[in-house]
């Protein structure tokens, strides 16, 4: 179909009548022939009939001709195809066609936009065209080999769904890439339907486009958009009269262009499918804010909890999912001597793991000599804080108890010589023990080494987070051997001050001074709390489940196991997306994992168990998403396609209306012709004046 780049120009049509106007008007003579007297001249009538019609018919044809040439030529016509691409002398085409199907898609209507721009395309092809689909995210999927069947390509763009993923083009452009260069065909092009967000784009992707392929962006982006997202969930756990109760707060962004109008919405907290709470809030264009709720008594078992503000023109990120699990207290046996420094030993120890919430712990003391097998049942950890002796029956139930995954903490101290875990209880310690170290007259000795990698001291591994070196260890048991593994912390002479062992399914660590102030004054110390609660937690193989993952993440599914099953491995798992699909996992190396692909709320459970006998795992999106900033399509377009200096390949992604007039440069052969019939009224118009 023919256009024209300058159309206004067709004004200059107007000169037509220019012609029209000499041929017409009668033309006097310019030579004067003076007479003395008219009486001597013959009168002859003027022929003013004459001059109303036109004469020299084809004299005026070319003048009206060339002057039409003019106007066409800079009214600059162009041909003009629906895609972008006319006629080519290259044959049939092979097109690609990405359609993104990102959450942000979900921005209003642009997921039906896309799939009405894609079957545009598809059905504007010709039959000896050839067309392949691509829908992509975060990652990408070929829906189809290429096929010149446009109906079957049809149903599967109807198909297409929204995603809970987010957008990123490499995945894509590759797979666009392959099919390409498969391809026997030379008129080739990749079509591009997104919304182009900028965050799928980072720039140093290396993925190319084979020479002579044209890349068409159909962007369905639009300059103001307004978002509101959930983007922070905090929630806060106490009790009260018994019964655990949960605040939670929820932090809110607003962008939108700065003269947007402040939105005013309500955020609603539910718990297990039904609303509990509402707050309002009200926010100005590209801030923030926080909506706090009041305290919730959480009801038994596992619940499932979701914070949803009202909707608005980006659905998916309204709502933020999480689970919350019932209290977990850790039970620790206490086991010490009989002296009278037993309870002055226990004092800070038991304070410490009292006032412990996440989790909370249970402390029993009990004497050591009257240690008995009921007395380990249902316990996480045995702590032997300075002991004098353990006997074998003793020993027997502590390597039986760590063994089948007890922790057991081994503190040494001033009753803790190296008789006192002998025979049986030899094998509890990686080492015989020795004499005490005296750093007295050095005004004791410090922690020079930690093992920051070590859960017990991971806490502490950020700057500011925890000054281990200010404690003073006057005093500390030596070990009658040199010790090189599971060493996780070190005093400043070398000696090993915390070590680990591993029994089956258990762990062991031991303590080489006491966690009271008789040995030293880490009791005093800020991280003596902190410290003792890590410490408790990793002998015990302490894992805080998270109450919620993002979609895109592989997730380790054993903790959800083991509180199904007896021992992790027994039975089947299955898990129920929040789509309702249910497959069965297969442990990778023994560790069930699962790819998150949907926001909301997995159901995890094992096979041959009731759904009601299930667990829950809470999804939520990548808020990276949320940002609807996007990416100028030429860039991308520029970044991809090959920059063939020899010139095939230039020009072939140009849709734009001047570039394909300036590829065409029709007005140039318009205006050769145009001068050309000039040039031939000339030479005319001489003879005819010549021969009047």
């Amino acid at each position: 179909m023919m256009t024209f780049l300058s159309p206004l120009f067709f004004l200059g049509a107007l000169a037509l009548v220019v012609p029209v106007i000499i041929h017409l008007t009668h033309r006097e003579k310019k030579d004067v022939v003076e007479f003395p007297s008219l009486m001597f001249l013959r009168r002859i009538p003027y022929r003013s009939v004459r001059r109303q019609k036109l004469r020299h018919l084809l004299l005026f044809a070319l003048r009206c001709l060339a002057l039409l040439l003019l106007v066409l030529a800079f009214a600059r016509p162009f041909f003009e195809s629906p895609l972008g691409a006319s006629a080519s002398p290259l044959g049939p085409r092979e097109t690609v066609l990405l359609v993104d199907n990102s959450y942000s898609m979900g921005y209003r209507d642009r997921l039906a936009e896309a799939k009405a721009e894609a079957r545009s395309r598809i059905e504007s092809l010709d039959p000896n065209d050839r067309v392949s689909l691509i829908v992509f995210s975060n990652r990408a999927e070929i829906m189809n080999q290429p096929t010149s069947d446009r109906e079957s390509v049809l149903s599967l763009v109807d198909a297409i769904e929204l995603s809970d993923r987010t957008t990123r083009y490499e995945p894509a452009f590759k797979l666009a890439k392959k099919i390409v260069d498969e391809s026997d065909r030379n008129n080739r092009e990749v079509v591009l339907v997104s919304d182009f967000q900028r965050n799928g784009w980072e720039g140093d992707e290396d993925v190319w486009l084979p020479a002579g392929t044209s890349l068409i962006p159909v962007n369905l982006s639009t300059e103001a958009t307004e978002n509101l997202s959930v983007t922070e969930v905090v929630l806060e756990r106490d009790s009260q009269s018994g019964r655990e109760r949960l605040t939670a707060s929820a932090r809110v962004a607003f962008a939108a262009p700065a003269d947007a109008v402040p939105a005013s919405r309500r955020a609603h907290v539910e718990l297990n499918g039904r609303s509990v709470q509402s707050k309002p809030f009200e926010l100005n264009p590209n801030t923030s804010s926080i909506v706090s709720f009041e305290p919730l008594t959480l009801p038994a078992g596992v619940a499932r909890g979701t914070i949803r503000i009202d909707d608005d023109d980006l659905i998916a990120d309204d709502t933020f999912h999480f689970v919350v699990w019932p209290g977990q207290a850790l039970s620790v046996l206490l086991a010490e001597g009989s002296s009278g420094r037993a309870e002055r030993q226990r004092l800070y120890i038991e304070r410490a793991l009292e006032i412990g919430d996440r989790p909370s712990f249970s402390v029993v003391a009990r004497p050591m000599g009257q240690l008995r097998a009921s007395d380990l049942t249902g316990k996480d950890v045995v702590l032997l804080n300075d002991v004098s002796s353990v006997s074998d029956e003793a020993a027997t139930l502590l390597d039986r108890f760590v063994r089948g995954g007890g922790g057991l903490i081994v503190v040494l101290g001033e009753a803790s010589g190296p008789d006192a875990f002998s025979k049986a209880a030899s094998r509890l310690l990686p080492a015989p023990l020795a004499g005490v170290v005296d750093r007295a007259r050095d005004f004791g000795g410090t922690l020079s080494y930690l093992d920051y990698g070590s859960p017990v001291f991971e806490l502490f591994s950020a700057p500011h987070s925890g000054d281990f070196s200010s404690a003073k260890f006057f005093r500390y048991r030596a070990y009658a051997a040199t010790i090189g593994h599971g060493v996780l912390a070190r005093f400043d002479d070398g000696a090993p001050a915390l070590l680990e062992s591993k029994l089956d399914d258990g762990r062991i660590l031991v303590w080489s001074s006491t966690l009271d102030t008789f040995w030293n004054d880490l009791a005093r110390q800020p991280v003596f709390l902190p410290f003792a609660h890590q410490l408790v937690k990793y002998a015990a193989g302490y894992t805080e489940a998270n109450p919620w993952h993002s979609v895109g993440e592989v997730t380790d599914l054993t903790r959800y196991w083991k509180m199904m099953a007896e021992k992790p491995g027994e039975g089947e798992l299955l898990v129920t997306t929040p789509s309702s699909v249910t497959r069965a996992i297969v442990p990778d190396e023994g560790r069930p994992l699962v790819t998150l692909d949907e926001q909301g709320f997995y159901e995890i459970r094992l096979a041959g168990t009731s759904p009601s006998a299930s667990t829950s795992l809470a999804s939520n999106l990548d808020l990276t998403e949320s940002d609807l900033a996007t990416l100028d399509p030429q860039e991308l377009v520029a970044a991809i396609t090959f920059h063939d200096t020899s010139g095939p390949a230039e020009g072939s992604v140009s849709q734009t209306p001047a570039e394909q007039e300036n590829r065409q440069s029709n007005w140039w052969y318009l205006l050769v012709v145009a001068f050309a019939i000039l040039a031939c009224e000339t030479i005319l118009s001489n003879r005819l004046s010549r021969s009047a």
